[in-house]
């Protein structure tokens, strides 16, 4: 099996109570209890961050980045194939809020 890389990228707005940052997060551990067989590791990142566009270019929107610049974490699954991982990665509860971006990893021998 492969390794793919799927990328949370924000849609809008990333800001929500705590409550329903609960609510989410209740729905995703739901669905990773059902992809278990093919879940390897995910996390969230911070919002702050840089955008390097070329050796001495950075770019930022202020302190934080634009919400539809935003990867708001990553999940690492294990397919047979990319169509397989996009599959799993359409039955996401989170593409409510986010754009997945399936990529698939290439490993170090």
């Amino acid at each position: 099996m492969k390794q793919y890389l799927l990328l949370l990228r924000g849609k809008g707005a990333l800001d929500y109570s705590p409550e329903e940052l609960q609510r989410r997060l209740e729905e995703y551990r739901e669905w990773v209890g059902t992809i278990q067989e093919y879940y390897i590791s995910a996390n969230r990142l911070e919002r702050e961050g840089t955008l390097i566009t070329g050796k001495g270019e950075i770019k930022t929107d202020g302190p934080f980045l634009e919400s539809k610049e935003i990867i708001a974490g990553y999940i690492i699954i294990q397919a047979l194939d990319l169509e397989k991982a996009t599959e799993i990665s359409m039955s996401c509860p989170l593409l409510k809020y986010f754009e997945i971006m399936v990529r698939p990893m290439v490993m170090q021998e």
